[in-house]
């Protein structure tokens, strides 16, 4: 939107100022240059696309590099990581990158997520602690024993 707004921006001041030239010292004099006004303008309205088409395609080409780069970093690190179960990853960001607000909050859930997994894992090391030391030969107990080291082999799969 905003390359958009500058190229016709830029294209507006190209076209006011050749409109703005004096055509001569009366409509008369002007009649007789141009057969109509159109005529005189239209070399103007061509220079101006032309010159606003360029600046908005090397506006488009080199701006989205500063975005398009950080998020493509950010997406592997989350699809290859991430999605394997190392939550020890730390999004960084070059200076200047424009998406260091969502890599800041990105690092923020990372370590409320290895709180969580954390305290789930203590938990289940607590339940096969005390599952262990319990009657082993009550069929309750034994399907505790199995379901809190089921727990504790899912959390190990985590890379805190």
């Amino acid at each position: 939107m905003i390359i958009a707004l500058i190229a016709t921006g830029l294209t507006s001041t190209v076209f006011y100022l050749y409109s703005n030239q004096e055509v001569g010292q009366s409509f008369k004099q002007f009649h007789i240059n141009a057969r109509n006004f159109l005529d005189f303008l239209f070399p103007a309205i061509i220079i101006a696309l032309v010159i606003g088409v360029i600046i908005a395609f090397g506006m488009a080409i080199f701006f989205p590099h500063k975005i398009a780069g950080p998020l493509y970093r950010i997406e592997r690190d989350i699809k290859e990581k991430i999605g394997e179960g190392d939550f020890t990853v730390k999004f960084t960001v070059r200076k200047g990158d424009e998406v260091a607000d969502l890599a800041d909050a990105l690092n923020t859930m990372m370590a409320k997520l290895r709180l969580k997994i954390d305290r789930i894992k203590n938990t289940a090391e607590n339940l096969l602690l005390h599952a262990d030391t319990m009657n082993k030969d009550d069929e309750s107990v034994r399907r505790v024993s199995e379901i809190a080291r089921r727990l504790e082999e899912a959390v190990k799969e985590f890379k805190l």
